[in-house]
């Protein structure tokens, strides 16, 4: 009876309704194993796994849907994939490699090994290479320019912000913000329009308030900014403004220059978030192993849990549409990971394809 059962369960999950039509890869950023796995959401697997460095995290698809963006937390980089060969075309630093430690004393093996002309620390902290693996600047945010042509990228570890010129993968501006109060951690970026928008996080653990900043996108001057909750997690732009995630409790925040921030009731943990359609935003709820339905117009929510055949998925973290909108590619990041096809219309989990545990974020790109 128990084979049968498992019989059962792994055809349900492997067979349930086929995704969209329309060919298309999923990449999900595999911070366990510095990769971008390439997943077939209609044969249900990974068919590529790309090399890309420390740590990936969040991701971004360029205008032209020619190439993957892949922030590298732990190599203080930024890798781009490219869509039609499904390959590593190159990296670039998001600040320059330390010549000295914080104690003022000189890193010499930076010097031994000609580490300054790297474009990723990947290159030297691997593993198997140079310790400590983890290292740099600790970048998170990514957003483009209103023209495409360069990067901001937000830093925590010292509260920067970097502009990075896709012609040559330079560096060309990069300041640390002034703090709010204990809020010196820049945590997320986006671009709403021609603003740029920065959520400053107090070092964590903390129940301090953060701060939602406006900047102007050319002058990078601060126009406004409002407190959020302790531990904001991601910026969503929108027509409406900027929607922040307050992943130490149950709300999401509307910020918009010269407006109150608006309040919404989700469930405990919200981290990434979606557009799902007209006015309706889908916010990955990581402690709840749920998601909530927002209808920003009237308010309110409604959570579906992340089930299916009596199997609970853990610890969401971030979602990307499929091409038609039917569908919402769910990245269940626990332990033993999975990529969720969730439907939008019925809010149920159709299919689980097995990924690696500890992902994070998710494209979706033409074939």
């Amino acid at each position: 009876m128990r084979v049968g059962m498992l019989l059962g369960l792994t055809l349900l999950v492997a067979c349930s309704s086929p995704p969209s039509a329309r060919p298309h890869y999923v990449l999900v950023s595999q911070a366990g194993s510095s990769t971008v796995a390439v997943i077939d959401p209609v044969q249900g697997q990974t068919v590529r796994r790309i090399t890309v460095g420390g740590l990936p995290h969040r991701m971004v698809l360029s205008p032209d849907r020619s190439k993957v963006y892949v922030v590298l937390v732990g190599s203080q980089a930024v890798a781009e994939v490219d869509v039609r060969s499904l390959a590593l075309s190159r990296t670039f630093l998001t600040a320059p490699v330390p010549e000295r430690r914080a104690d003022g004393s000189p890193i010499q093996a930076h010097f031994d090994q000609n580490a300054f002309a790297q474009t990723t620390c990947f290159a030297c902290h691997n593993p198997g290479g140079a310790r400590p693996f983890i290292v740099g600047e600790r970048p998170v945010g990514i957003a483009f320019s209103s023209d495409a042509s360069r990067l901001f990228i937000s830093h925590i570890r010292q509260g920067r912000l970097s502009e990075i010129d896709l012609k040559n993968g330079a560096v060309v501006r990069s300041q640390d913000l002034p703090p709010t109060g204990a809020a010196s951690e820049a945590a997320d970026v986006a671009r709403v329009g021609s603003k740029l928008v920065v959520a400053l996080r107090p070092r964590q653990p903390s129940t301090e308030a953060s701060t939602v900043r406006w900047l102007d996108e050319q002058t990078w001057q601060t126009l406004a900014e409002a407190p959020t909750g302790a531990d904001p997690a991601f910026v969503l732009p929108l027509e409406e403004g900027a929607l922040v995630s307050n992943f130490e409790s149950n709300t999401l925040s509307l910020h918009a220059p010269g407006a109150a921030p608006q309040g919404f009731t989700v469930t405990p943990g919200p981290l990434g978030m979606l557009r799902v359609g007209e006015g309706q935003v889908l916010s990955l709820n990581y402690y709840s192993n749920a998601v909530s339905l927002l209808d920003l117009k009237t308010g309110l929510s409604e959570h579906h849990r992340l089930e299916l055949a009596g199997q609970t998925f853990v610890n969401p973290t971030h979602a990307a549409l499929s091409p038609d909108g039917r569908l919402a590619y769910i990245v269940s990041s626990g332990t033993e990971g999975h990529l969720l096809v969730f439907d939008l219309k019925s809010y149920k989990v159709l299919r689980a394809i097995p990924i690696d545990g500890l992902s994070f974020d998710v494209v979706v790109v033409g074939r």
